[in-house]
């Protein structure tokens, strides 16, 4: 009988602990989620919706072939360099120069590193193997390519780097809290994106699916590391 009992107060005990342990998971991820300014929302949002609708209303072969036409030489040379900011490495430069500002974001770049590479490779060489790139799909003939960049022709669904730039610059959102720079990363992520549709690297629809992929790996990302402030 009290055998009974006794797992009868465990399984009460480790119920409570687990309905705690939501709570707090749940509060971490309002507490993020209202750390972002309206703005930044804003921002995001203006992206989003003009991404949706395009992709919605054209294929995504004429939309791209649309978007190839405007080039001048200057955005040739900025998406070749900006494009960069895609690049995984900014996750170890930023943990890097983080361990020196504040330990614990060094350990929330590294992991939000990790998770856009399973991420990344379980779409782009998993799920959605072998699907073309617009060199891949459209040849180079029919598009303006910018002069030393390389170009890639498969495994186009979803953009790595656009992931890759929307996590870290999500990240540093998410840190700079009460700050203005909020915008300014919003914006680079964006920028990031939007490169690699310029370069021919990717279609519209694979930046718009890696920019909110790398969003919710940002936030998953710096929610290991907080806890929430109280616990109603």
């Amino acid at each position: 009988m009290k055998s009974l009992e006794h797992k009868g107060i465990l399984k009460i005990n480790n119920d409570g602990k687990f309905f705690i342990q939501q709570q707090k998971i749940r509060l971490v991820f309002v507490e993020l989620i209202t750390s972002i300014k309206k703005q930044t929302y804003l921002i995001y949002g203006v992206f989003f919706a003009i991404s949706l609708l395009l992709i919605s209303v054209f294929n995504k072969f004429y939309l791209h072939t649309s978007v190839n036409q405007f080039h001048t030489s200057f955005f040739d040379v900025f998406f070749k360099y900006v494009t960069h900011l895609g690049d995984g490495v900014m996750f170890g430069v930023l943990a890097l120069l983080f361990l020196f500002i504040k330990r614990k974001m060094a350990l929330v770049f590294i992991v939000g590193g990790v998770l856009t590479l399973l991420v990344t490779h379980l779409f782009k060489k998993v799920i959605f193997k072998g699907i073309p790139r617009p060199v891949g799909a459209l040849g180079e003939e029919a598009l303006h390519l910018v002069d030393g960049v390389k170009m890639a022709l498969w495994n186009s669904f979803p953009s790595g780097h656009t992931t890759t730039a929307f996590a870290v610059f999500t990240i540093l959102c998410l840190y700079f809290s009460k700050c203005k720079s909020q915008y300014l990363w919003m914006s680079l992520a964006i920028i990031a994106g939007f490169s690699r549709v310029y370069l021919s690297q990717h279609f519209l629809i694979d930046i718009f699916v890696g920019s909110f992929l790398g969003i919710a790996i940002g936030f998953v990302s710096m929610a290991f590391f907080c806890k929430p402030k109280r616990v109603h």
